[in-house]
């Protein structure tokens, strides 16, 4: 063999090797899956309600020549813009939602992201010439690091594929260290640009903070050069010889991304002002502890276990870093001053640690600066975390590559000693507070038999309002309309297309019905102003069926009120009574049917509460009609 060929062939096992380490814990992570990939995943409820059905959509878009970006069958009547909403997981992995589902795709997703990014890290790490000890502490940490297990955990994959990262910043390196011919940097360039199309696909608001700590180092860098003469000298050169790569990576991007771009910004229901308008900008953040030891809080975890979430222990924060990685990055970037990848990667991760706090009440802190930029302003500051993560993922393999290198002169045994012992010191905090979530909770994934039956033969005309509508809490209304085929169009939704903000006219009979829907607040009651809300929320959206699925064995975080309740509210708005069908009230709305019943909070408690609703019997209905 050639010595071309024997590199190659280390290479080869070296990749084999990492692929083999990451596949067996990822599978740890989600073994008790294995047999039920299409039917069981952490929740078929929250969060995941919204990533399932967004897998779902590009699949059954293109099998049935419908526009991927953008659809009408969810948030009616506006619909949803799904530029923003990772379709490239739904393009990659749509051979997977044809042939099992939704629900297997998402668990291949989850099962493949570490593995992914832990190899995109590993080729990053190699290319600089690290050691394997360095390699492989780096990439397990990037790729099974709390950020990435707890966007896992919580069905945000568009946050725990972090593959595509690696690449940019290894591409991005090369064309601006690397002294290569111009063919080469074309090359570089292009497939740069190709990185970058991915990235978005995968996640916006992941590139969007690429690109602004992307222009954060450029503006250091540039300050810099004013300072030293050498160095502006240096980078301009630097910049020239890099600057046919980068057009030609804008190009690439530029030229595949312009209509997804178009679609965001200005496509059908895109979205205006603010993701989250209702939120102040800034208040979804990390603190100091969550650094260290931090855990989703404890009312939150509540939430979603009674809601709609991650149905298992306390989840560690996204913002978590552990105590063992700060410590070791911190020293060597003291000890290792002299290595500028080292201070670029941990400024890095500090600028992001002290962003990611957020907006603080009283005290004030440097994204008080971003609050009002466009884009920037939409940017939920603890997603930071992802880079404060991978800066110290690339930190950490640095720093140990020098200790390595430090101990050369050491017997072997006593360097391996030292070199484990301190990927352990590291590593050691983080695995205890993940510890009690491996591996991940997971509950199976079904919908009410009426969606499975009668729902997955209606159209997309069909205008269904199922109950617990999903107007901002119980949001498992997606699963079953993605369990059912995304036959028909249906009110409500997830993500920030579902904000009261931008309910419009339909905007009061919207409240009332998000409050009957999510018991919080006291049941709202049939008065006569609720129910004339309804009925103009339920002729504004085209609503033609209503749906209340009468399943005892559902979850809680799938059945809203009671029963009973609904019954009796969705009887008094609409003045007429429903049908049984398939383990579900249905009622079929029309533009002129009887009038609302109003009653006293006393007529309704007699009936919602004081009567016996057994399958296929109407007695609240008939009670709520009496009223009348």
């Amino acid at each position: 063999m050639t010595s071309a060929e024997t590199r190659n062939a280390g290479a080869g096992r070296t990749y084999l090797g990492f692929t083999a380490l990451f596949s067996v814990l990822s599978l740890g992570l989600w073994w008790h899956t294995l047999g039920h990939l299409a039917s069981v995943t952490t929740c078929g409820c929250g969060d995941a309600s919204l990533t399932l059905w967004v897998l779902k959509w590009p699949a059954y878009a293109i099998s049935h020549g419908l526009n991927p970006f953008y659809s009408r069958q969810l948030l009616v009547p506006n619909g949803i813009n799904m530029a923003p909403n990772s379709l490239g997981l739904g393009f990659a992995f749509a051979p997977v939602t044809w042939i099992w589902g939704p629900v297997a795709t998402l668990n291949v997703i989850d099962i493949c992201s570490p593995i992914l990014s832990g190899l995109a890290m590993v080729w990053l790490l190699r290319r600089w010439g690290l050691r394997p000890a360095a390699v492989a502490t780096g990439a397990l940490f990037f790729a099974f690091s709390p950020f990435v297990l707890t966007s896992l955990a919580l069905a945000h994959p568009n946050f725990s594929l972090l593959a595509p990262v690696p690449v940019i910043i290894g591409l991005a390196g090369d064309l601006l260290v690397d002294a290569s011919d111009r063919r080469s940097r074309m090359r570089t360039g292009l497939w740069l640009g190709l990185a970058v199309t991915v990235e978005f696909l995968v996640s916006v608001e992941v590139l969007t903070l690429m690109v602004l700590f992307a222009v954060f180092t450029l503006g250091v860098l540039a300050v810099a050069g004013l300072v030293n003469r050498q160095l502006r000298m240096r980078l301009v050169a630097r910049g020239r010889q890099a600057a046919t790569g980068l057009w030609v990576a804008m190009g690439v991007a530029v030229a595949l991304l312009g209509y997804p771009l178009w679609s965001f910004f200005a496509g059908p229901a895109h979205l205006v002002g603010r993701a989250w308008p209702d939120t102040p900008p800034g208040t979804v953040a990390t603190t100091p502890w969550d650094l260290v030891a931090g855990k989703v809080s404890e009312g939150l975890t509540n939430i979603m276990h009674l809601f709609g979430g991650y149905q298992g222990p306390r989840l560690p924060s996204l913002g978590l870093l552990g105590f063992g990685v700060l410590v070791i990055v911190g020293v060597g970037t003291v000890l290792w001053r002299h290595d500028r990848r080292l201070w670029l990667f941990s400024g890095l991760g500090a600028v992001a640690v002290v962003l990611s706090f957020g907006v603080v009440d009283g005290v004030w802190t440097p994204w008080r600066l971003f609050t009002s930029v466009p884009v920037l302003n939409n940017v939920v500051p603890v997603n930071i975390g992802v880079i404060s993560a991978s800066s110290l993922a690339i930190s950490l393999a640095i720093v140990l590559d020098h200790l390595e290198n430090r101990l050369r002169a050491a017997r072997p045994a006593r360097r391996r000693l030292a070199t484990w012992a301190t990927c352990t010191f590291a590593l050691l905090p983080v695995v205890a507070i993940l510890a009690p979530n491996l591996p991940f909770t997971t509950e199976a994934v079904a919908a009410p038999a009426w969606f499975t039956s009668t729902g997955s033969q209606l159209g997309p005309n069909d205008v269904v309002l199922p109950y617990p509508a999903a107007l901002g809490g119980i949001q498992s209304s997606m699963t079953w309309q993605t369990l059912a085929g995304l036959t028909f169009s249906m009110v409500g939704g997830g993500g920030p297309g579902i904000t009261v903000s931008r309910a419009g006219p339909e905007r009061p009979g919207f409240l009332v019905l998000a409050a009957a829907s999510l018991p919080l607040d006291p049941e709202p009651q049939p008065t006569e102003s609720n129910l004339t809300d309804v009925r103009q929320a339920l002729d504004g959206w085209g609503v033609t069926t209503i749906v209340v699925p009468d399943q005892p064995g559902l979850p809680v975080y799938d059945r809203g009120r009671p029963v009973p309740y609904a019954v009796a509210f969705f009887t008094a708005s609409l003045g007429q009574s429903p049908t049984y069908l398939h383990q579900a009230w249905i009622w079929t709305v029309t533009r002129s049917g009887p009038s609302p019943v109003v009653m006293t909070p006393e007529q309704f408690a007699r009936c919602w509460q004081g009567e016996t609703l057994n399958p296929g019997d109407d007695a609240v209905a008939a009670c709520v009609l009496r009223a009348a």
